[in-house]
């Protein structure tokens, strides 16, 4: 058995925020809960998400995880 979703996120958010980030967002999408897809998100510190900075000033990956009942979206 793995680790909730929500518990899970907050840890990669503190390792992100301890790391020497300003700010971090990260979106997870998918059927966490049941049959019905749902799209969560977390944020802590400041974030930009508009204007040229956001090219030079925020890193961006998103990543797919297969699970057993259909595929995650993980956006950070």
């Amino acid at each position: 058995e793995g680790l909730a979703v929500r518990r899970a996120c907050y840890g990669v958010l503190r390792f992100i925020m301890e790391s020497g980030a300003k700010g971090c967002e990260v979106v997870v999408s998918g059927k966490l809960r049941g049959q019905r897809a749902k799209s969560m998100k977390f944020v802590d510190g400041l974030m930009i998400h508009s204007g040229d900075p956001v090219n030079y000033y925020v890193d961006t990956a998103v990543r797919h995880v297969l699970l057993r009942q259909g595929v995650l979206g993980i956006k950070v």
